[in-house]
């Protein structure tokens, strides 16, 4: 019955595929299983490339290189240095003790934690398992050995070079040599310890286009100092060369296969090594074809209300990165990309700025997070959104929208020091930003006083099963949030709890999901959502919608909810019904923060006090009949940090690393039709009483029927 039910599933996935992607997945698949791919890419040194495919035809070397590199946007050494004087809260001393330790192999992963790689670096290890990948086995098998071998983004992290970024920084900070030669000295050593097509770090084309894009960052930066050899210049075109190639190679995987941000990125790095190495082999066909996809294919993954079809606010950051790169290319080189690219950004720009926290540049932790940062230039911490959009501010409008921070330093490195003295445009917070093709309501009555309702149709098989979530702001601290990613590849338990309904702030229905997982991140049954209503008064906003995610159960149960906020208090309410009278586990689920929390039954109501930062703050439940009468069987609990039976009340910002946070749950049983009542407030708003389907209280007056 089993193979029966994978049958159905497998043939549900290629109807959604489409007959052109199902085939073109189908014939990639069989040749990687029977090992084809091997002798049609076979692995070879890297070394062995012909001198002429990367030096060209008149064997360009580094003195004419010096003479006639295309302009590129990193602005020269002198001015770097002279603008990072500029850039508040930035300490140099910081700066040179992290590249001394990425010296030593210690690489600060993820923007966030650090991790001991050894020294010399061991370029296939998984740093938490301490085990290697294996380095003589073909690209296209390597993941076989990932049972054995973890995590494979826990090694691809330092084949990204994200400490080059922490070097080019030390040396426009110094003019020390030193950091040129710890580069290229461990550019000498990833060439003889990754032979061509061999080993986990072929495997991903956008693996290859993000470590290639710091590879050509680090060269425009350190072209002119005299400690870099022809040697050291022609490694390193040989290996983007080879870069190059693969990707071109095997991109339709990323355009029919995934079609998601690794096209974008490996259409970059097509463009880039084609437009700045034109005298490479294959120059003008990865150009052409780079710039080709970035106008057309990938510009479709973004909504027409400024989302990111990835349902993730960091691959949509990755995504815009991207192509801020590819327009500053191209605005070099004076072949500015089409308009519409442009309008596509700016769109993205105050997409994500209306449902930004204003106090510490977060958005809230929504989708999957893999903690990719392909420009960790700056001092600001990882969730800090206003280095990106200071940039897309700049480049579509050419001023920034924050005041002077630590997020200048982008603007420096894409433009030079001429952007920090751009004023700064005034910007009004609407009171209710509405994002329908991506399903993201925001509701505002200040700039840390806000909440997002998640409610939408799912158009793409990305994102998680978290229809009705919401994230709630009060006072620039996140008290409800989205628990977000942590591994996708290893402690699997781990990644179905944040990536299912579970871990979010809404309404499970039986334990189960609102879409159904078959694969670590393949969804079926995609939800559908609507109907969704919005008010504004003098003093009350509103956003309500409904999903069907649990349609497919006996009974055909609808979850709709109501989101209130009137004075800095935040109702939700919730109305679970169904065509039937089957009785069905219903389970409202607050995921909360770090803070110290208690919770107590005070006559029907669940109330939880929050110690927050910004004063205490409570949680009041209730679980209601269709007659608006408290329920006598509900049963309430608060746990924080759990492993076992199933994790529960866990929150990951950065990838491969969580902290314990309060998890309230309010379960109850039932064939009727329920009404569930939340309200987040200060601690001076008491639980309201309940008559006649009335929310009665001082500061609450709210009609339930």
């Amino acid at each position: 019955m089993n193979w029966m039910i994978k049958l159905i599933n497998l043939g549900k996935e290629l109807f959604n595929l489409g007959l052109k992607k199902s085939c073109f997945r189908i014939g990639y698949e069989i040749l990687n299983r029977s090992g084809a791919r091997c002798y049609l890419q076979p692995i070879k040194p890297c070394h062995n490339v012909a001198r002429a495919a990367y030096l060209g035809k008149t064997a360009m070397d580094i003195q004419q290189f010096r003479r006639e590199k295309k302009p590129f946007f990193m602005p020269p050494r002198e001015e770097l240095a002279a603008g990072l004087k500029r850039i508040p809260l930035l300490s140099r001393e910081k700066i040179l003790q992290e590249a001394i330790r990425a010296e030593n192999g210690q690489i600060k992963c993820f923007s966030r934690w650090r991790a001991d790689y050894g020294n010399p670096v061991n370029w296939h290890l998984n740093p938490v398992r301490g085990v290697s990948w294996p380095l003589n086995v073909h690209w296209s098998k390597v993941l076989t050995y990932e049972k054995q071998c973890g995590d494979c983004k826990l090694t691809w992290e330092i084949n990204r070079f994200p400490h080059l970024y922490t070097w080019i920084r030390a040396y426009a900070c110094t003019g020390d040599s030193r950091w040129l030669k710890a580069w290229v000295s461990q550019l000498k050593a990833w060439e003889q310890d990754n032979p061509y097509r061999s080993g986990l770090n072929w495997h991903s084309g956008q693996e290859l286009a993000m470590r290639s894009l710091g590879w050509i960052a680090g060269l425009y930066v350190f072209m002119e100092d005299k400690s870099l050899q022809e040697e050291d210049f022609t490694r390193l075109l040989r290996l983007l060369y080879l870069h190059g190639e693969h990707i071109y190679t095997n991109i339709n995987y990323a355009r029919l296969a995934v079609h998601n941000n690794h096209l974008i990125g490996e259409a970059l790095l097509l463009y880039a090594l084609g437009a700045l190495f034109p005298w490479m082999r294959g120059a003008n066909k990865w150009k052409r074809k780079g710039r080709e996809l970035l106008e057309q294919d990938c510009l479709r993954q973004f909504y027409s209300d400024g989302g990111y079809c990835q349902s993730s606010h960091n691959y949509h950051r990755l995504a815009l990165h991207y192509y801020l790169w590819a327009c500053r290319v191209g605005e070099c080189l004076g072949e500015p990309f089409d308009e519409e690219i442009y309008r596509t950004l700016h769109r993205s720009l105050n997409y994500l700025r209306s449902m930004l926290n204003e106090q510490d540049g977060r958005l809230p932790n929504w989708g999957c997070n893999d903690g990719a940062l392909l420009c960790p230039w700056t001092s600001c911490d990882y969730s800090d959104f206003r280095p990106v959009l200071n940039a897309l501010s700049y480049l579509t409008t050419a001023g920034r929208c924050f005041i002077d921070g630590p997020w200048n330093e982008e603007l420096l490195w894409f433009w030079g020091i001429k952007a920090l003295m751009q004023p700064v445009g005034e910007y009004q917070y609407q009171n209710i930003a509405c994002f329908p093709e991506s399903g993201l309501y925001c509701i505002r009555q200040g700039p840390g006083d806000f909440a997002v309702l998640r409610c939408g149709s799912l158009h793409e098989r990305f994102g998680q099963a978290d229809q009705l979530h919401l994230d709630i702001w009060w006072r620039g601290l996140n008290v409800a949030r989205d628990g977000g990613s942590y591994l996708y590849n290893d402690e699997l338990s781990y990644h179905r709890y944040f990536m299912g309904t579970a871990s979010h702030n809404t309404i499970t229905v039986d334990g189960q999901n609102q879409m159904l997982l078959i694969r670590r991140f393949k969804w079926l049954e995609l939800v559908k959502a609507g109907k969704v209503g919005l008010n504004k008064t003098a003093h009350q906003l509103e956003a309500a919608g409904e999903h069907y995610g649990y349609c497919r159960l006996p009974g055909k149960v609808v979850h709709r909810r109501r989101v209130i906020l009137t004075d800095g208090i935040y109702v939700i309410i919730d109305y679970l019904t169904q065509t039937g009278a089957t009785k069905h586990d219903y389970a409202i689920h607050w995921l909360l923060g770090p803070w110290p929390c208690n919770m107590v039954k005070y006559h029907s109501w669940w109330r939880v006090d929050q110690a927050t930062p910004a004063g205490g703050h409570t949680l009041n439940i209730v679980v209601l009949d269709k007659e608006f009468k408290p329920v006598a069987d509900d049963n309430g609990t608060i746990v924080k940090g759990e492993a076992e039976p199933s994790p529960r009340g866990w929150e990951s910002r950065y990838y491969g690393r969580r902290q314990a946070v309060t998890s309230v749950q309010v379960n109850c049983s039932t064939d009727k039709d329920i009404c569930v009542i939340s309200i987040f407030a200060p601690p001076e708003v008491n639980a309201p009483t309940m008559v006649n389907g009335n929310i009665l209280d001082g500061k609450i007056k709210l009609n339930l029927t």
